[in-house]
């Protein structure tokens, strides 16, 4: 009987195969066919132009928000490019042109330079300095400190507070209930989330549940599916969900104008938190997702192609979500051991 039902299995399997091994045939084929019969991208500097204003012009979701008429760029930009445009002068226009949508989220680079960034507090690194990972180490927790996720998490306490550092959105994250168990004793805690760098931010949500006594709803995203302006799939609505073992702490969140992206929607999550204060800086404002593309020639350069809306409707791309409590540091105080944004937030306990 146990042979009869091995055999049966296996001939299942093998149908499965043959389907896909056929699947993949027709798939092969297919673009095989499309690559022999399309022609490629035409390489010169008015086409190039004209193949990243256009797939903009399709598949980019932010122009409303960003208060973008991309129609205005092309008559702006598009004179300015010619067939005896060097490479150089075409790069500098492309730049110009994607500054306006001043989106972190929006890159342009080619083999040969540095990334450049549409938005110019991430392109010219504005207010980098304001926070300091090592100074909080020495100064704040006598380099007693506790290390996770590859360097992702940071953390230890701070007389009866226990703080944590989340550097991006990833694997780290897992590590969260673990650290919160770190925390047990703690009278408070404080989630910092400035310079989080985003990353995948459904590592955050997966392992959310600690932090939530119930479902709450964080935000809700939209992505395009066709070329049109209003070609959007329907919304889908974003939630946390409680699991493991429920942390009541008062919590007070941290943020900057470099947390991003994955990391903002972190800030969604907590921001659903009766339990919690957001004290800090403006976030980012690039939350929605991003995708990659490139040109002819191998110059690369990113969009956005999702909208998002926070719980209470309000959409943050472009702006930032902003903090309850505004506290931003100076350069003087960075200098002199100081992170007064840190020292609020231990006030608020």
């Amino acid at each position: 009987m146990l042979f009869t039902s091995v055999e049966h299995l296996n001939s299942k399997i093998m149908k499965k195969l043959i389907y896909t091994l056929l699947a993949i045939s027709v798939f092969a084929f297919t673009s095989c066919e499309k690559a022999i019969f399309e022609p490629d991208p035409e390489n010169n500097p008015e086409a190039l132009f004209v193949n990243l204003w256009t797939t903009f012009n399709t598949d980019y979701a932010g122009f409303e928000e960003r208060g973008v008429d991309w129609d205005e760029q092309y008559q702006i930009f598009r004179p300015q490019v010619s067939e005896g445009t060097s490479s150089e002068e075409l790069k500098d226009i492309i730049k110009q042109m994607l500054r306006v949508l001043d989106d972190g989220h929006v890159s342009f680079t080619t083999p040969d330079a540095e990334v450049f960034y549409s938005n110019r507090i991430l392109d010219e690194r504005i207010d980098n300095d304001l926070f300091d990972l090592d100074l909080i180490k020495s100064e704040y927790m006598q380099n007693d400190f506790k290390e996770s996720g590859y360097g992702g998490n940071t953390y230890g306490m701070m007389g009866s507070i226990g703080y944590l550092h989340i550097a991006w959105v990833s694997d780290n994250m897992l590590d969260i209930s673990s650290i919160l168990d770190y925390f047990a004793g703690a009278d408070g805690l404080i989630i910092d989330l400035r310079h989080n760098g985003g990353g995948n931010f459904t590592y955050a949500f997966s392992e959310f549940g600690p932090f939530t006594d119930e479902e709450r709803s964080a935000y809700r995203s939209k992505t395009k599916n066709g070329t049109g302006p209003d070609d959007y799939t329907d919304w889908y609505d974003w939630n946390v969900y409680p699991s493991g073992k429920y942390s009541n702490k008062p919590l007070v969140l941290l943020t900057d104008r470099y947390t991003i992206s994955a990391g903002e929607r972190l800030v969604m999550g907590f921001k659903t938190l009766p339990n919690l204060v957001h004290l800090g800086d403006t976030t980012s404002g690039a939350i929605a997702t991003k995708i990659g593309k490139e040109l002819a020639n191998g110059w690369y350069y990113s969009l956005v192609t999702q909208k998002t809306e926070f719980r209470n409707g309000v959409n943050y791309e472009g702006p930032g979500i902003p903090p309850d409590i505004y506290v931003k540091n100076t350069m003087e105080e960075m200098e002199a051991g100081k992170d007064r944004t840190l020292e609020e937030a231990l006030a608020q306990f």
